[in-house]
């Protein structure tokens, strides 16, 4: 599928599976969603487009900037870590190990390590050490990257390095018409979670308010 598509489909998994209670966890969710929905492509700069490979990078820089943007304005807690001295290290590590598997996974060949179950546990093992909040709805995004994926008819090499873990359906193609109506599904869904969740966060708060 195309990165529009896993971007959107990956912002509604996260939002389906793991419904936010505030809004500060909203945007992170909402972020994490779209990042680890396109952050397995980035190998695909070693296949037929480097260009497409730097454009994700890009995208994905540009969402994580959004959201410490809104940490200033919603104080989501990414400042407040990173400016304890004690967790200064914790957050650098696994930013730093989580850019250093991307940059290995960039020179992989598309499909194989980005693309499987351990790229997915040391992902979001370094997602999880440097916010919590996030790792869920990063977890949410990357695997129905991996499901889109084997829908078509390139094998996804789920279990790298096993021989034997490739996998796929031979369903659609990357970019036909089934990944037209999944971008128009996940996008339409995508915007009706995020509205159902600032109901159920604005409503109660006014609600709280208006009782003074």
């Amino acid at each position: 599928m195309l990165g529009h598509t896993h971007m959107a489909v990956g912002i509604a998994a996260a939002l389906a599976v793991f419904s936010p209670k505030d809004l500060p966890t909203l945007i992170v969710g909402v972020g994490a969603g779209a990042v680890g929905g396109l952050i397995p492509d980035i190998d695909v700069g070693t296949s037929d487009s480097h260009k497409k490979a730097d454009l994700i990078t890009i995208v994905a820089i540009f969402i994580s900037a959004f959201v410490i943007l809104a940490d200033l304005i919603f104080h989501v807690g990414i400042k407040d870590k990173l400016m304890q001295n004690e967790s200064i290290v914790q957050v650098l590590i696994p930013v730093i190990l989580f850019i250093a598997i991307c940059a290995y996974g960039k020179d992989t060949k598309h499909r194989t390590f980005m693309h499987s179950l351990v790229a997915l546990i040391l992902l979001t093992a370094c997602v999880a050490v440097a916010l919590p909040t996030a790792a869920p709805f990063f977890v949410a995004g990357f695997a129905s990257h991996i499901i889109l994926d084997m829908m078509n008819k390139k094998k996804v090499w789920l279990l790298y390095p096993m021989k034997k873990g490739s996998i796929c359906f031979h369903l659609c193609s990357s970019n036909g018409k089934v990944n037209k109506a999944l971008f128009y599904i996940g996008s339409t869904v995508s915007v009706l979670l995020i509205a159902y969740s600032l109901w159920n966060i604005i409503v109660p708060q006014a609600r709280n308010i208006l009782k003074f």
